[in-house]
């Protein structure tokens, strides 16, 4: 995946999928497919996991709210974690840490 890289494993029965780089505009469907797959291989509780270095553009975030919406109708569960300070503030200054499940 250009841009951005990524390692899934499991943790504690959930799906961690931990995301470094750049989530842009020319890359934000692949991380959708990617989480879309983790789910459709069964994974229903699945966590994004951006500890490190990773930047959102509105792409990127725009990928994770639909990709929410399509786990969330199927009955799964998708949480973000370890967001950064600059992150979080663009979700707050649109409204959307509202409605993404954000871990602390």
């Amino acid at each position: 995946m250009e841009g951005f890289q990524t390692d899934v494993s499991l943790e504690n029965g959930a799906c961690i999928v931990k995301i470094q780089g750049n989530v842009s505009l020319k890359n934000a469907f692949a991380l959708k497919e990617l989480i879309i797959r983790q789910f459709d291989e069964g994974h229903k509780d699945i966590i994004l996991d951006f500890e490190g270095d990773v930047y959102l553009d509105s792409s990127g975030i725009g990928a994770i709210f639909n990709t929410q919406k399509y786990v969330m109708e199927r009955h799964g569960h998708l949480k973000l974690r370890n967001l950064s300070r600059d992150v979080m503030t663009i979700l707050r200054i649109a409204n959307l840490d509202k409605h993404l499940d954000i871990i602390q």
